[in-house]
């Protein structure tokens, strides 16, 4: 009897130009559980904030879960904060039932970088108790454990939701202490 892998639809989060290789690998590590990756492919950087923003929030509609990849200069991307606040919000469209949708459970995946830079929002979050977190390295034994995990605390702990900060509004780079 053939066992069907449960399908988690996920929207990972990271820095393109830094960390594609690793949602490579990801991809191909991963076989005890089927991911459909929704996040944005193309280079959208010339279209207005406001846009931008409509189109994230139009992709994780098909998600419960936000994995962030956390790399050496993920916490200073402008975008990754964006993702990571239209993550944890709710829609409610009373006119369109199909268009509402939960806030997604939260997963955090620590890179083999030198050093992390952990969005401020994430780091909210996993200390509140409501974002999962774990290493690149468990990536083969535990990723399917941990995404089921933020998807039951999207159901059951969602009043841990920390979600208060102002939407970053540039990248920026740390220089010894300063934001640059």
């Amino acid at each position: 009897m053939k066992i069907e892998k449960k399908t988690r639809n996920c929207f990972i989060s990271y820095h393109h130009n830094n960390d594609q290789k690793y949602l490579s690998k990801l991809r191909k590590v991963v076989k005890s559980m089927k991911v459909s990756d929704y996040s944005l492919k193309d280079d959208i950087g010339h279209l207005t904030d406001d846009t931008i923003y409509s189109k994230i929030r139009n992709k994780m509609r098909s998600c419960s879960v936000t994995v962030v990849l956390i790399g050496e200069k993920t916490g200073y991307r402008k975008w990754i904060d964006w993702e990571i606040w239209a993550s944890l919000r709710s829609y409610s469209y009373l006119s369109i039932r199909k268009k509402s949708f939960k806030p997604n459970g939260l997963l955090a995946i620590y890179l083999p970088v030198e050093n992390h830079s952990v969005p401020k929002r994430l780091k909210d979050n996993i200390e509140s108790g409501y974002a999962v977190s774990m290493r690149w390295k468990n990536l083969e034994k535990d990723f399917e454990s941990k995404v089921n995990f933020a998807y039951w605390k999207r159901d059951n702990l969602s009043h841990k939701i920390c979600n208060k900060r102002n939407r970053q509004e540039n990248n920026y780079m740390n220089f010894f202490g300063f934001k640059i």
